[in-house]
C-alpha cells in the first residue's frame, strides 16, 4: 500500500507542475503588452466634462450660497453602467472614508465646518440627488457631498516575463506590471436650498511590479485610490474656502 502511494505521488507531482506551467504561460501570453487607459470612456461613465479653464466659475446659484460654518454629510456612491472589460466601479472602503475625513479636518480649524460625517445608507444611489439631500437633512447636515468614481487596470508583462516558463521564474521574476487609474469626482449640494457646486474631477495612478504569482491588481487600485482621494480633498477644501 505504501509503495502504491509513493508511485501515485511521483506520478501526480510532475503532472501538476506541467499543468501549472501551462497555465502560467497561457495566462502571461494573454496580458503580454500594455493596453493603456481609455480615459474618454471613463469620463463618459462619470458623465463629466474635461477640466475647466482657470477663468471658469464652478460655483452656480451663488445667490443662494451658504454661510459657514455648517455640517457636512458625505456619501460615497457609484452608479451602474454597461459592463466594459477595461473599466470597473470603485469599491469604497472604510479606509477611504476615513482618509477623506482626515483630508477635510483642517476646515474645522478655519471654522468652515463644525461637523463632518459619512452617510452609509446603502439604498442611496448617486443619481438620486433629492434622496441624498433628504437623508442628509434627516441627519442634521447643511450640505451633502456626493462622491463618485471609476477605475481601470492595465496589466501586462515586461522583459523579465521570458523567465515565466520556469517555475522558479514565475515566483521570482519581476515580469508583471499592474497599472491602475482611478478617477473621482463630487458634487456639493445644500439640503435646504438650490445651492450646488461641482468638484473638479481628479485622478490617481499607481503601478505595482513583481512576479506573476504575487502581483495583485487590488494593491495598485488601492494606491491609486488614495492619491485620488488626496487630490479630491484639496479641491473640496478649495471650493468650501470660497464661501468665506
Amino acid at each position: 500500500m505504501q509503495h502504491a502511494t509513493r508511485r501515485l505521488r511521483r506520478a501526480v507531482t510532475p503532472y501538476s507542475f506541467r499543468i501549472v506551467l501551462i497555465l502560467i504561460v497561457a495566462w502571461s501570453t494573454g496580458c503580454a503588452s500594455s493596453q493603456g487607459f481609455d480615459q474618454a470612456a471613463m469620463r463618459e461613465v462619470l458623465r463629466v466634462d474635461p477640466p475647466p479653464t482657470p477663468d471658469s466659475r464652478l460655483v452656480i446659484n451663488q445667490n443662494s450660497r451658504l454661510s459657514p460654518p455648517f455640517r457636512l454629510g458625505i456619501v460615497f456612491t457609484h452608479h451602474d453602467f454597461p459592463t466594459r472589460p477595461s473599466i470597473r466601479t470603485v469599491e469604497w472602503l472604510s479606509a477611504d472614508r476615513d482618509q477623506l475625513l482626515r483630508e477635510l479636518t483642517p476646515l474645522r480649524d478655519e471654522q468652515l465646518i463644525v461637523e463632518t460625517f459619512v452617510l452609509t445608507d446603502v439604498t442611496l444611489r448617486g443619481e438620486n440627488t433629492l434622496g441624498i439631500r433628504q437623508a442628509g437633512a434627516r441627519h442634521g447636515a447643511d450640505v451633502v457631498l456626493i462622491i463618485d468614481g471609476v477605475a481601470a487596470v492595465d496589466r501586462y508583462n515586461n522583459f523579465f516575463a521570458w523567465l515565466y516558463p520556469t517555475l522558479i521564474g514565475a515566483y521570482l521574476a519581476p515580469g508583471t506590471e499592474s497599472d491602475a487609474l482611478v478617477m473621482a469626482t463630487g458634487n456639493l449640494w445644500a439640503v435646504r436650498s438650490d445651492w450646488h457646486t461641482p468638484i473638479q474631477t481628479v485622478e490617481g495612478q499607481s503601478k505595482v511590479t513583481g512576479s506573476a504569482v504575487f502581483v495583485e491588481d487590488a494593491a495598485a487600485l488601492q494606491a491609486a485610490k488614495q492619491q485620488a482621494i488626496h487630490a479630491l480633498g484639496k479641491h473640496i477644501a478649495d471650493q468650501l474656502q470660497r464661501l468665506k
